[in-house]
């Protein structure tokens, strides 16, 4: 895997063709010459583990960079949020924080995207975890910190494909409004230096918002399903259980490929709801109040799917916070629970096929994950030799028992 900060000089060189350097804020090693440099950006928390690259010379855009990306879920993100935005309103994270991003001078990201909105603007930019999906998520602020909204821009083929479909997802949803969730307007989409980019409004989330509660969730899950008609099928016959087989054909010899496939087709034949799905919601994607729910991150939307994955996917990554293999564990029985909600049922999910969903969720996450490499990234769920082929194994049985116990 490529070391993190060959990514930030490669990221550099897509953000900004005339280039980009690693050195130390004093500038005493940079190798480019005064009036060839640009701005300088600082790597958060360093150019070996970064998270942000926020502005070196605009305090308030910086502040905002921080306050807008952290994932403030916990006592612990929230005071480390807190005393970052400290440091970099008081002008004092630059002293703190050695690494700085040089770009050349000449025309970059921020000139294409200061074009394309017709308006001056700043950016910090969110790069998160190594993952083969990893792509630069784009804060674009006036220059004196107010939220315009969001861009991104692809890096490579996967992460392309992924902006391609989330600007059609995007325009399909300004068709289709529902009643309680609120997703993000295209504001624009083109290119940049031969790479798929799009702009999208700012959602209005922050303290008057947070993770939504079980009814608030579900109650979203089963508007997003709602987005496609909800169709029943027997699984045997339906597209989806085809479409998902040629998927884990196009894996080739893998050795995950011939449990995948038995696990898929020894599943029973039972009558399911297909429509929509988010296809990654989580806590980083959603946010919501009593009434409202906020949602974006979009690349993934599939119209014909299993009613109930977005839940089981949201439930799964909430589980394996604190560990993977307890946290499975924890899902197999909370997971099961909410696809059993009263909510559940209104659109058709029958108790009786429950471990089934769960079931086939596990394929089609397999089969993602081992299309998109993300084990080659290090992603934590990722390993499913580790832990998704086991617990799909119990589930092929709790799926046979409550076919067979139905009535």
């Amino acid at each position: 895997m490529r070391t993190e900060t060959t990514y930030l000089t490669d990221l550099a060189a897509v953000l900004w063709p005339c280039g980009g350097l690693l050195g130390p804020g004093d500038g005493s090693v940079l190798p480019m010459a005064p009036r060839n440099r640009g701005n300088q950006y600082l790597p958060v928390p360093n150019a070996q583990n970064p998270r942000v690259i926020l502005p070196a010379g605009n305090r308030s855009v910086a502040t905002r960079g921080i306050t807008s990306f952290a994932q403030g879920h916990s006592l612990k993100e929230r005071l480390r949020t807190l005393l970052l935005a400290g440091a970099f309103a008081t002008g004092v994270a630059p002293l703190l924080l050695r690494d700085r991003l040089y770009v050349g001078a000449g025309p970059g990201i921020e000139h294409a995207l200061t074009a394309a909105l017709d308006r001056e603007l700043a950016i910090a930019i969110h790069v998160g975890p190594p993952r083969a999906n990893r792509k630069p998520v784009l804060l674009l602020l006036t220059p004196g910190g107010r939220t315009i909204g969001y861009a991104k821009v692809a890096i490579n083929e996967l992460t392309g494909r992924l902006v391609r479909a989330e600007t059609r997802a995007l325009r399909h949803l300004a068709e289709r409004p529902m009643r309680d969730v609120t997703v993000p307007r295209l504001l624009y989409d083109g290119e940049w230096n031969g790479q798929p980019l799009l702009v999208q409004e700012a959602l209005p989330v922050g303290d008057q918002t947070d993770r939504p509660t079980r009814r608030q969730l579900l109650r979203c899950v089963t508007q997003i399903v709602s987005l496609a008609p909800i169709r029943e099928r027997r699984l045997s016959v339906s597209p989806y259980r085809r479409s998902l087989d040629e998927r884990i054909a196009k894996l080739g010899s893998r050795p995950e490929v011939a449990p995948l496939r038995a696990a898929l087709h020894r599943l029973p034949d039972v009558p399911l709801p297909f429509g929509a799905w988010h296809g990654d919601l989580t806590r980083w994607n959603i946010a919501g109040t009593a009434r409202r729910a906020f949602v974006w991150d979009w690349e993934r939307l599939a119209m014909d799917a299993p009613a109930g994955f977005d839940a089981l996917h949201y439930n799964l990554n909430e589980c394996v916070q604190a560990g993977v293999h307890p946290g499975v564990h924890r899902w197999l029985d909370s997971g099961s629970r909410l696809l059993r909600d009263p909510l559940m049922a209104e659109i058709g999910l029958r108790p009786h096929t429950v471990s089934t969903v769960m079931a086939l969720y596990l394929i089609d996450l397999a089969t993602r994950y081992l299309h998109d490499r993300q084990a080659e990234s290090g992603g934590h769920l990722a390993a499913v030799d580790d832990w998704l082929l086991p617990a799909l194994e119990g589930l092929q049985e709790r799926a046979a028992h409550e076919a067979t116990h139905a009535g």
